[in-house]
């Protein structure tokens, strides 16, 4: 809390301002269970923290500057709601998850600071357990150290700047470049991600280079990702689907994923089931060709329209190596 503060106390003066508006939010997240996967096979009896989401708290606000142009500012940082510690991991950066400033207008928006990759965003859209790190089998796979990583660097980049369209015909693109800011190194990385979101049909591409960032090295100096997903609300059903492609330099580790899903909505629409699965093939020039299985299942139900209750079933294994079963329930409360 001492950490917190000073922040505080940079935010509040804001709120003296009759044009700006400043929000406090956040999501607390937490679950009690078995938890093992393919890469950590030892099944773990616990409570733990960001089950769907991860645990996080922001600040943000606008001040409207005339002519239809407004300033605005993001401050998130994530923490684990199990034992009250900052962060993701001990050390991570008080603000990890979000701490930018931008100006909006009729061009869209651009922003500069520490800004959230958009194709980790564009992935938590496109599948049946949103963003979730632990229990989506997509996420699960491409974006979690220990359950693969096949998408190297980490879920926000720092060092940022992001051009973000406003909707045009249901259509909006992104594009994000970050500096590596090593002194004769040309280590940058870049983004684009376009997105269309109409009343039943939602369709996704986008792509990545990461040249610095967690998971990079001497072995692995840069990779590329493209992403191409899509889905379809039925009502009665709404079906999801994604395949990515992850390309390395000098090691030549290359692998794709597939990804398939689907939710069912229940009680008007206040609860759902969720059902998932992905397969990641990779090889590498020294590892030999192998693939990961991830399926899941879960129902989640809002008991209001800020908090939930869910339950999940998740199944993990590497073709030549183990596997391990979750099985977990959880609340998430919004505020």
């Amino acid at each position: 809390m001492k950490r917190l503060l000073p922040a505080i106390s940079l935010i509040l003066p804001f709120a003296a301002s009759a044009q700006t508006q400043v929000t406090i939010y956040g999501v607390v997240d937490a679950f009690a269970g078995r938890t093992a996967t393919a890469s950590a096979p030892q099944a773990v009896n616990a409570v733990n923290s960001g089950g769907m989401i991860t645990s996080y708290y922001g600040f943000s606000g606008t001040e409207a500057l005339g002519g239809g142009l407004k300033a605005q500012f993001q401050i998130e940082g994530f923490f684990r709601g199990d034992t009250g510690e900052a962060g993701r991991f001990p050390g991570e950066a008080m603000f990890a998850r979000n701490a930018n400033v931008g100006l909006a207008g009729d061009f869209g928006l651009v922003r500069m600071g520490r800004i959230a990759n958009p194709l980790f965003v564009a992935a938590g859209q496109i599948n049946p357990f949103g963003p979730s790190t632990r229990l989506s089998p997509l996420i699960n796979q491409i974006y979690t150290a220990v359950g693969g990583n096949a998408t190297l660097g980490d879920t926000g980049w720092s060092n940022s700047i992001q051009y973000a369209s406003n909707p045009v015909y249901d259509t909006t693109f992104v594009a994000q470049y970050s500096l590596g800011e090593q002194p004769g190194a040309h280590n940058n990385n870049w983004a684009a991600v376009a997105k269309h979101v109409g009343k039943e049909l939602a369709v996704t591409v986008g792509a990545v280079n990461v040249r610095f960032g967690p998971g990079l090295s001497a072995a692995v100096p840069e990779q590329r990702t493209y992403l191409a997903a899509a889905s379809y609300d039925f009502k009665a059903i709404k079906l999801f689907a994604s395949y990515s492609d992850h390309q390395a330099k000098v090691s030549e580790r290359d692998a794709h994923s597939v990804h398939a899903g689907f939710t069912i909505p229940t009680h008007g629409g206040a609860g759902r089931w969720m059902v998932a699965w992905s397969r990641l093939t990779e090889k590498a020039k020294v590892v030999p060709e192998f693939h990961r299985d991830t399926g899941a299942a879960g129902y989640d139900y809002n008991v209001s329209p800020r908090t939930d209750l869910y339950a999940v079933l998740m199944y993990d294994k590497i073709s030549n190596a183990s596997k391990g079963n979750t099985y977990v329930a959880g609340i998430r409360h919004r505020f």
